[in-house]
């Protein structure tokens, strides 16, 4: 059995826990609480990195600070002393004794610091990483907790004060931490990690701030860390000071003032003499050959060249080739283009998923180009199940995460971190590190039958070389949770997870090729000393080899290890994605770039999807394991539609309506869909129209009304067993008796709708607040279920038609005042409408969701849509895409008063930047609905990261072959934010990609282009041809498979408004379909499409 970290040095003081490391370094500060314990720092160190906090004595020469020493813990030459009161940190450098004690009274603490010299000028620089929200929450996704930590930064006499509130809340509470100086003044501060530690450090090691001041601007993104700098010291003897940190448990009002300084100070001055009585630690130290990290020197281009002749795609920025993709789909990077992108380049590897059934028999690994070879590895759910751990923040500060590996070069042993150049396949990465006379090569790779991860390393040169490779084990849902029970097999360690939902659940990791040495983390330590017995160690010696992990569901079987090519495996790879996505190919106009931007898009969007729907989770968001109600009827069904996989279509909807609950009638907000009966418990106003919606959707689209017939069960009564058509009915009976305002078609916003972040702050506001959005959808989904329905239930239809009518009388009458369709409505005696130019509350006068929505609905009539867009173009549009509305939520402190996450959060992203990339997407969806070809295709590009520079000149330098899920202004904090939001409109301010991979939203993309731009979609018995492009695609080729025939459509774009088909000079028989808005397409029959050729060409007029 391994054990986790036991050997701690703990202070208690009441309810806060200090806990520490046997290096000095600071493992964790919690506070408990009846329900929980919160924790105050960010990162829980470990002994081999030491923490992300620290103190810095910097030593000056003319002016500049020449040489820095950290005086904390394994970074340190310090000795250490411990008391149950005190931690203290001692030593010389350069002549310079210093002493720092670190002391605690209740929740607040110090860190006392005397320093002794002469004629020496210093200063000090204090580094904190914060969390202070839910343990559980921050160890979920620190990124997310630091979105919502406000700080409020003060200039007191005593320098600057540094005040954080989590705005989130917990438990109803919102946790404060203050940081200040005593002593001495704080003469500048910063607020976030980027700031002090800068994207250089992936390659140096070494924090950027170091040999400049502090920026002396609050910077709110997603790695919340307060620093604070002493004003200059000239060292005449003796110099004391200390820095502070105060907790306070709840702080409900916003942060107006440093309040409790006057407490602090004679809290301070009571103990600042007292004598700990402390005795001295056993030193820690690393063993003297494992040196600095290894960051691969660059490839030049001849050496690129040898390596990947053929290239696409090319990004290049001052004359550097940052990044390509190649003829067989994979996405190269440069260590130049990694060093100036905020979001390191990552991908997820999954196991291709079998497309007939919903399986969690299916492994992945997350991967970054810093080092980080394998991580998260789970098989099945990915919350509960993970072998290995996942990387926290983005700066790869802390180096024990997930699986890495040392070579010895020169008689040192060096953690290899960037390599020179990073590839990203569809089921593979591979680094190229620039070794000394040699290139070492390191692929990790899934087998695609197979439940199995492979990481093979090859020296070019076969020259031999000692290795250790480090793994973080977890065996549960986080770090340091789990004692982690191991069994010796043949050529490798078998771990088994303790579960009763999946009692058979283990990994087995084998080296079985090359002879090996496992220990634990005493392999760095001088006297051999084991700290974290769950850091699992493998020392061998070789030229190359081959390690080989295996994730079972079930119990333990005797199988043969299966030898893997690298090669025939990414073959498979794209073999299965290329059947995935029907052939998809565009071909025809030569020199456009645009082409080859989209068919790599295919793949891409296509790989992201596949982790989205079947192992869901990002690299931002490793949370996830459950399908979001809302999000699994898009993407994954929009898709598979797209695609004509109706086989999986209904497994997924089977599974989806399994999870209704019978008591409530409705679904919960997130659902896990594995064994484990996890969810949501809520949801929001939206969700229950959903799975209505996919239904009519899948039928009209397969003919399978069999599928109403299916019995199935509810999610709090599995015995209550009913068909998928009672359950309509239960829904239907939900909606009638709780959702209508009074006698109206209005439907009540109950939790919220798509936006998140506009969650109501009340109770009252749930009923009282209509979501015109949500109408919108509601009139779409009961449109669509009257014409799946009328022909087997036409009762049924009949009640669905019914209601359609009503809610579209509600929306043209009362949601539509001016021409212009308010965001949302709140119900009294009248009717005020909100987020409309009538609103004179929350600022806002134009929401984008509603008006999009009612397009492709075909609720606007065409003088309401042409408003619609007129609106849109004018104040919702932005270079890089629409907006959802027109300003931002008031922020004033991060306290709700409307909204919950629209008025909490301190940080400009994700839904908070109002560009939200799935909305951007649906706008493309309006767009083409309309005929408005021109502004769908290019829109296309606005939001799609491959060479988006070109495209929007605003845009910041990130990742091209991932989905990001927003375009986020670049902003200090809310407060610039709102001052300068018209930035965003002229394109004078930088925006940046959001959070990639987790989403709908590369399905929805897919189908978008697929089905409504080009226009290719399908009927239960027969293909629509549809397509909305402009003249300059005159001449486009598009292979296809369809009906299981593979097809290449050829455009010809004219000015004749007359739409016709044909097969070798012959018109093919179609029937002329209706769109209220413009010219609409042709259904042709399945009998007839399938009896043409295989080339067919599409007439039809070009649109602006």
């Amino acid at each position: 059995m391994m054990k986790k970290i036991s050997c701690f040095m703990d202070i208690s003081q009441g309810n806060m826990g200090y806990r520490f490391l046997p290096s000095g370094d600071v493992f964790s500060f919690t506070y408990t609480h009846s329900r929980g314990e919160y924790l105050i720092n960010q990162f829980r160190g470990n002994v081999k990195d030491g923490s992300a906090n620290n103190i810095y004595l910097r030593i000056y020469d003319n002016g500049y600070p020449v040489n820095i020493y950290p005086l904390l813990g394994i970074q340190s030459a310090s000795r250490l002393l411990f008391s149950e009161e005190a931690l203290v940190y001692e030593g010389i450098v350069e002549d310079i004794s210093y002493q720092v004690t670190f002391s605690p009274e209740g929740s607040l603490w110090f860190w006392n610091i005397s320093l002794w010299g002469n004629d020496k000028e210093v200063d000090v620089i204090y580094g904190q990483d914060i969390g202070i929200a839910e343990a559980a929450s921050v160890y979920t996704n620190e990124l997310y907790m630091s979105e919502y930590l406000g700080h409020t930064v003060f200039e007191e006499d005593t320098g600057y004060v540094i005040c954080s509130r989590q705005n989130m809340p917990a438990h109803d509470a919102f946790p404060y931490i203050q940081q200040g100086t005593l002593g001495i003044k704080a003469a500048h501060y910063s607020t976030d990690g980027l700031q002090f530690f800068g994207l250089s450090y992936k390659d140096t090691n070494t924090p950027e701030i170091l040999h400049s001041d502090l920026l002396d601007y609050n910077l709110q993104y997603e790695f919340a860390y307060t620093a604070l700098q002493t004003e200059p010291i000239y060292l005449q003897g003796e110099h004391t000071f200390a820095f502070y940190g105060f907790f306070l448990p709840n702080h409900k009002e916003a942060v107006r003032t440093a309040e409790y300084r006057e407490q602090i100070k004679q809290t301070y001055e009571r103990i600042r003499h007292r004598n700990f009585n402390a005795h001295p630690v056993k030193p820690v130290r690393i063993k003297e050959y494992f040196g600095s990290p290894y960051s691969s020197p660059s490839f030049t281009k001849g050496e690129i060249d040898a390596l990947f002749p053929e290239r696409i795609l090319e990004e290049v920025e001052n004359d550097s080739l940052f990044s390509f993709f190649t003829k067989e789909h994979s996405h190269v990077v440069s260590k130049e283009k990694e060093l100036l992108t905020e979001r390191p380049h990552g991908t997820i590897i999954i196991t291709p998923p079998d497309v007939t059934e919903v399986s969690s028999r299916l492994i992945s690994s997350t991967q970054y180009m810093y080092g980080i070879f394998n991580s998260h590895i789970v098989i099945g759910n990915t919350d509960l199940h993970k072998f290995l751990s996942t990387p926290r923040g983005f700066l790869n500060l802390l180096k024990n995460s997930g699986q890495r590996i040392y070579i010895r070069i020169d008689g040192q042993y060096h953690l290899l971190t960037l390599p020179g150049l990073f590839e990203m396949g569809m089921n593979y990465s591979r680094w190229f590190y620039k070794l000394p006379e040699d290139t070492l090569i390191i692929t990790a790779f899934t087998a695609v039958s197979n439940t199995d991860l492979i990481l093979s390393v090859v020296s070019d040169k076969n020259v031999t070389y000692d290795f250790i490779i480090t793994n973080q084990l977890v065996m549960g849902n986080n770090e340091y949770t789990k004692n982690l029970e191991y069994t010796a097999i043949e050529k490798g360690l078998r771990f088994t997870l303790d579960s009763t939902v999946y009692p058979g659940l283990h990994y087995d990791l084998l080296l079985p090729d090359v002879d090996f040495t496992l220990s634990d983390d005493r392999i760095f330590f001088e006297g051999d000393t084991p700290f974290d017995e769950t850091f699992l160690t493998i020392h061998l010696r070789k030229n190359c080899f081959t390690l080989l992990i295996k994730g079972f569901l079930t119990e333990p079987s005797i199988e043969k290890t299966t030898q893997y090519d690298f090669l025939t495996e990414k073959e498979k790879a794209l073999l299965f994605y290329q059947r995935l996505i029907n052939h998809f190919k565009l071909s025809g106009i030569t020199g456009n770039e645009k082409i080859d931007i989209l068919n790599e898009t295919a793949w891409w969007y296509a790989h992201n999807a596949m982790v989205h729907y079947s192992m869901p989770h990002g690299l931002e968001q490793p949370g996830g394991a459950a399908w979001g109600t809302r999000d699994v009827c898009q993407g994954p069904m929009e898709f598979f539609l797209a695609t004509q996989n109706h086989t999986i279509l209904r497994q997924i909807l089977l599974n989806i309506y399994s999870h209704q609950s019978y008591e409530t009638k409705e679904w919960p907000q997130w659902f896990m869909f594995d064994k484990y009966s996890m969810n949501a418990g809520e949801c929001h106003g939206d969700v229950i129209f959903w799975p209505l919606k996919c239904v009519a959707d899948y039928i009209l689209a397969s003919g399978d009304k069999d599928i109403l017939k299916e019995i199935l069960p509810y999610e709090d009564a599995p015995k209550k067993q009913q068909s998928l058509l009672e359950h309509i009915r239960l829904a239907l009976k939900n909606l009638k008796e709780t959702r209508f305002v009074k006698d109206t078609g209005l439907i009540t916003y109950a939790g919220g709708d798509w936006d998140d972040t506009l969650q109501p702050a009340s109770e009252e506001l749930k009923v009282k607040l209509v979501s015109s959005w949500t109408v919108a959808l509601a009139y779409q989904t009961f449109t669509a279920l009257n014409t799946a329905l009328k022909d087997t239930e036409p009762a049924l239809a009949q009640e669905f038609s019914i209601l359609s009518g009503m809610v579209k009388d509600a929306f043209c009458n009362i949601l539509i005042k001016d021409h212009i369709i308010a965001g949302f409505l709140e119900c009294g005696d009248t009717y005020r409408h909100m987020l409309h130019p009538a609103d004179d509350t929350t600022g806002i006068h134009y929401r984008l969701l509603p008006m999009t929505r009612s397009i492709i609905a075909e609720l606007a009539d065409k003088e309401q849509s042409k408003k619609n867009v007129s609106v849109i173009q004018q104040n919702l549009k932005c270079p890089d895409g629409v907006r959802l509305m027109d300003q931002p939520a008031h922020y004033d402190g991060g306290v709700s008063r409307l909204f919950k996450r629209a008025e909490q959060a301190a940080n400009v992203g994700r839904e908070i930047s109002l560009q939200y990339t799935h909305a951007h997407i649906r706008y493309i969806e309006a767009m083409a609905k309309l005929g408005a070809g021109k502004e769908a295709w290019d829109s296309l590009f606005v939001i799609n990261p491959i060479l988006i520079r070109k495209t929007v000149a605003n845009a910041n330098i990130r990742q091209s072959n991932l989905y990001f899920s927003s375009s986020e202004g670049a902003f200090k904090d809310r407060y610039e934010y709102e001052q300068h939001f018209e930035l965003l409109k002229t394109g004078d301010i930088k925006v940046k990609g959001g959070w990639r991979l987790y989403s709908s939203g590369p399905g929805i993309y897919f189908r978008q282009l697929v089905s409504h731009v080009l226009g290719i979609r399908f009927t239960k018995d027969g293909i629509i041809i549809d397509p909305v492009l402009p003249r300059e695609l005159d001449g486009l080729r598009f292979t296809y498979t369809c009906f299981g025939k593979t097809f290449t459509f050829l455009y010809q774009i004219g000015e004749s408004d007359e739409t016709k088909i044909t097969s070798q000079g012959k018109e093919i028989s179609a029937k002329v379909l209706n769109n209220p808005y413009r010219t609409a397409g042709l259904l042709i029959a399945k009998e007839d499409l399938l009896t043409c050729d295989e080339y067919l060409t599409i007439h039809v007029k070009a649109f602006t």
